[in-house]
């Protein structure tokens, strides 16, 4: 009857603690399951029970702090769904208040940094004057979701497909924090900012928004030669998963390419793709196409 009570405890206090993610509450609980179990095989049946007793409050206790959690983590989510309905009706000083709640109420709620970036770009981007911005709230707030899925990360398996999404998302808020770096238009920034889209590149090197962000910065930094490289590579990716483009984006694309051979004093892929752009509408591109034709 003993061995019998001894093992139902014991599954008791197994079972609750795999599901407490406070290590210091968890670690008492284990601490006050050994010692009971040792007044159990000293005999001291009454002393051991009282043990257990105390253990069972401090498992109530942190079942109480679980759902509050739970309830906050729950009720940030809400907000954050909430600041999406009002992001797309573009009222982003509503979206950004949601987001300051919703973030109180979960301070690693990755949405709602993200989101919250988002929004605040929207919001300095609409001052006119480029020197009265200031991008270093959202650049935070990219940071934090980062380092938030960054940590979710090292509690994932390898090679699943939850860690692959993970990173998937990691990438693309790296890609929005390079952005916003580049928009100091100051060398440390570009240098800065390519090491963004370096690192999100190897979170998901199948995001083509890396390398085409990459292109950019590289071109910023006179880096000609890489800036190819990786509008190449967009190019492929682009073209590998199918992805719809407009005959402007297109052209865009493709005048870029052509300039960035144009500095590398390429003639003959300048015109190449300076054609391609071309026959895609860009007029723009005719400058360089003549100017690069070959004789």
């Amino acid at each position: 009857m003993t061995r019998l009570f001894f093992i139902a405890i014991i599954s008791t206090f197994i079972f609750s603690s795999e599901n407490l993610r406070a290590q210091e509450d968890t670690l008492t609980v284990k601490k006050l399951m050994l010692e009971g179990i040792a007044r159990m095989e000293a005999g001291k049946i009454k002393e051991a029970i009282e043990v257990f007793d105390r253990g069972r409050e401090t498992l109530n206790k942190i079942a109480v702090k679980q759902d509050e959690k739970n309830i906050n983590t729950i009720r940030s989510t809400e907000l954050t769904r909430q600041a999406e309905r009002e992001i797309r009706q573009n009222n982003f000083e509503g979206a950004l208040a949601l987001l300051n709640e919703a973030i109180e109420y979960n301070d690693r709620n990755i949405e709602a940094y993200k989101y919250r970036g988002s929004v605040r770009l929207t919001l300095e981007e609409q001052i006119e004057r480029k020197k009265s911005r200031n991008y270093q709230a959202l650049l935070n707030d990219y940071t934090n979701a980062v380092n938030i899925a960054i940590r979710t990360i090292d509690t994932t398996p390898r090679n699943s497909q939850e860690r692959k999404e993970v990173e998937k998302e990691i990438a693309k808020i790296l890609i929005n924090r390079a952005f916003v770096k580049m928009q100091s238009q100051k060398s440390a920034g570009f240098y800065s900012a390519i090491d963004d889209y370096s690192l999100a590149i190897r979170y998901d090197d199948q995001n083509w928004d890396g390398f085409l962000g990459r292109a950019v910065a590289y071109n910023s930094v006179k880096d000609y030669r890489r800036e190819v490289n990786d509008y190449l590579k967009a190019i492929e990716l682009i073209q590998k998963y199918d992805f719809r483009m407009s005959d402007e984006e297109w052209g865009k694309l493709y005048l870029n390419v052509a300039m960035a051979y144009t500095n590398l004093r390429q003639p003959n892929f300048a015109y190449e793709y300076s054609t391609r752009s071309y026959n895609l509408g860009n007029k723009e591109a005719e400058k360089i196409m003549e100017r690069s034709r070959p004789k």
